[in-house]
This record gives C-alpha cells, sequence and structure tokens, in this order.
C-alpha cells in the first residue's frame, strides 16, 4: 500500500514519461493504434490478429450461450441483493468498506504478479468472452482495445452496433453476458489448478491448510536483521505451529520485548530476541515484513520465493474474476448487466422506454456503488 501523496508523485510522474514517449511513438512510428489524451492512454488491435484464438473459444462458449445468460442474471441477482445489504448495513451500523476499489499503488500493491492477473482478467472478459460470442454469432467485432484512465486499467470490445442491433434479442444478451460468463468460468478453472498445486489451498479459510507465512523483507537494524535471511517461510515459534498471518500475531501475543524465540522455518532454525513494536513498546516485535497471502507447500517442487508468487497469481485472479463479474452484472448502464436488463424490459415494451426504465433503475444501484467505495477511502 502506497500514501496518497507518494501515490499521486509517481502518477504524475508516470504520465509525463508516458506522454513523452507517445509522442515519439506517434512521430516517428505512427502508430494508429495508439491513442493518447488527457490522462488516457489507449492500445487497440485488430481483431483479426486474434481471429484463431477467438475462433477455437468460440466452439465451446458458443454452445454455451444459454448457460452464459443464465449465470449472468443469477449472479446480477445475488450481486444486487449484496450491494443492497451492505449499503443497508452501513447505513444503520458501522461503516466497514466490504467494496475495495482495485487501484495499483493505492489498494493493490504493483507487483508482477497482480498486472499479470488483471490483465488475464480483462482479455478474459473481453476477448474470450464478448469478442467469441459476438463471432459465433456472426456480430463483426471492429477493435478490441486496453487502456489506462488517470489510474484504472480497463479493457472493451467494440462490435459492429448495426449488426448487434439487427441479431436477435437472445443473441444480444448472449454477447453482453459473456464476459461475465468468461470471468466465472475464468475462477473455476483458477481454483482447479490452485487446490492441485497446492492442495492445502481453499477458498473457505476455515478449512484452508496453511504451511506457513512467507517472510518478504526484513527490516534493517531490527530484531531479525541479520539473523533470519528474507525469502523464508516461517512454520513455528517456540512450541507453536505458525500457519498465517493470525496465528503468528496471536503467537507473538504470548511473548514480550526481549524474550529469545526460536523461529522454525523451511531452511532451519533462527533464535532472535524480540524487539519493540514502534507503535507500542509493550508488544514484541519481529521486524520482518509478511506477503499477505499465507504459504501453502506445493505439490511440484519449486523455491518458496517461486512458489508464492504463482500462488498470489492465482489467488488474485481468483478474486478479479469473480470481482469483476459481480461488478458487470450488477443492473447498471452500461455495464453487462445494465445492458441485459434493458433487453428483457425491452421485451415487454418499446426499446425508448425500456432504456429510459433500465437508466432508472441503473442510478440507485450506481450510487450505491459508488457510496460502498467511498467508505473505504473516507471511512
Amino acid at each position: 500500500m502506497t500514501d496518497i501523496g507518494t501515490f499521486l508523485r509517481n502518477l504524475l510522474i508516470f504520465w509525463v514519461a508516458l506522454y513523452a514517449l507517445g509522442i515519439l511513438l506517434r512521430r516517428f512510428k505512427r502508430l494508429e493504434s495508439f491513442r493518447l489524451g488527457l490522462f488516457y492512454l489507449e492500445i487497440s488491435a485488430d481483431p483479426k490478429r486474434f481471429s484463431k484464438v477467438i475462433g477455437f473459444a468460440s466452439k465451446i462458449m458458443g454452445p454455451l450461450n444459454k448457460l452464459s445468460v443464465i449465470s449472468a442474471i443469477v449472479l446480477s441477482i445475488l450481486a444486487s441483493s449484496y450491494l443492497i445489504k451492505i449499503t443497508a448495513d452501513s447505513l444503520v451500523g458501522p461503516r466497514v468498506a466490504q467494496v475495495v476499489p482495485v487501484i495499483p499503488g493505492v489498494t493493490l500493491d504493483i507487483t508482477l504478479p497482480a498486472l499479470l492477473s488483471i490483465f488475464i482478467v480483462l482479455s478474459t472478459h473481453e476477448v474470450l468472452g464478448h469478442a467469441t460470442l459476438s463471432t459465433y454469432f456472426k456480430v463483426p467485432v471492429k477493435r478490441i482495445a486496453f487502456f489506462i484512465l488517470f489510474f484504472l486499467l480497463g479493457a472493451f470490445v467494440e462490435p459492429d452496433e448495426e449488426s448487434l442491433r439487427k441479431a436477435e434479442r437472445l443473441r444480444r444478451m448472449s454477447i453482453y453476458s459473456a464476459g461475465v460468463f468468461a470471468n466465472l468460468l475464468t475462477f473455476l478453472l483458477f481454483l482447479i489448478v490452485t487446490i492441485a498445486i497446492f492442495p492445502g489451498f481453499s477458498i473457505d479459510a476455515s478449512s484452508a491448510r496453511p504451511s506457513g507465512v512467507y517472510v518478504e523483507k526484513v527490516f534493517e537494524g531490527g530484531p531479525s536483521w541479520g539473523m533470519i535471511p528474507e525469502g523464508v517461510v516461517i512454520r513455528g515459534i517456540g512450541d507453536h505451529r505458525i500457519r498465517d498471518l493470525s496465528s503468528l500475531s496471536e503467537t507473538l501475543r504470548r511473548f514480550k520485548p526481549g524474550d529469545y524465540v526460536v523461529l522454525t522455518t523451511d531452511r532451519g532454525n533462527f533464535t532472535v530476541k524480540l524487539g519493540s513494536r514502534p507503535d507500542d513498546p509493550n508488544l514484541p516485535y519481529l521486524g520482518i515484513q509478511l506477503r499477505p497471502v499465507p504459504y501453502f507447500d506445493p505439490s511440484i517442487s519449486m523455491p518458496p520465493s517461486l512458489a508464492i508468487q504463482i500462488l498470489e497469481f492465482l489467488v488474485l485472479t481468483m478474486i478479479f474474476s469473480l470481482g469483476l463479474a459481480a461488478i458487470n452484472a450488477l443492473p447498471i448502464l452500461p455495464l453487462d448487466g445494465g445492458l441485459m436488463l434493458s433487453e428483457v424490459l425491452a421485451r415487454y415494451s418499446d426499446e425508448g422506454l425500456a432504456r429510459k426504465l433500465a437508466w432508472a433503475i441503473s442510478a440507485p444501484f450506481a450510487l450505491m456503488l459508488i457510496y460502498n467505495a467511498l467508505i473505504f477511502f473516507l471511512g
């Protein structure tokens, strides 16, 4: 996590460098697929470049189009109900953030696993979702684009509007729901892969069996400085088993500053004299930074440093896939759920009235979503 001042400074430096690079690229390379505006970068690609991938995927995803619509509708109901519940809870009770915006550098550390996860989730949603079903139903896709707006990463597929309007309603709904469905399939696929590689992993924290905590950094001058190396996995402290951050914190509370403790790790045992926490001298302090993701012993032999990065990538991809699917399933125009809602309403009324009703329904849900996102920043 980065403080807001540092983030804004880094954001300004990033955009200044990006503008300079964009000017050079436009001048010498004349890239038509590269668009640069005020705090906006867009890189688009001709869908023909992905024709083989999209064509192959359409053979798999196409026949599942009805399941795609059903799953998106079910998720829309669940996501809407959840959004209403957490909004009501925050209004009548304590304000606890349940919606955390994914903002690299602010709410998410900028790491290779995190950026790769975001790219895969966006690509799955747009390319293997919307573009694939558009191709299956013979709706031409004009371009596929990825963009950065200020600090938000996103992507979109631009189908031929005229062909899309002429398509049957169920086909349009299938195309709209395809991104949500693709993200749900991605979540399930990555869950299976994660469990296969890390047998103790479970999406239910109570049934998960972590193997320890990964030491990402040892603070210079701290109690552990020069005593334990970075990149070790702490499996125990004294006679107490350490499985995650919670068990480590609970175990440390059994000791006091100045006590000597034996850390059991994957590289042997290390004896450390506990210090005092900078924010509370009465509490013990190891002087280490731990990876937020618990460590699980992999079924395939690999160094812990590689295992924790693979695990982080898999877990983040699952979280982002489910989150993006849920957000896009909400009945908010122009999100996928809002477009599907408009199609459902148009079945029972003219399209003009249906679109107005869809916007009227979108407004309160959009406000609830914004309100819950602001709770994270404002408390």
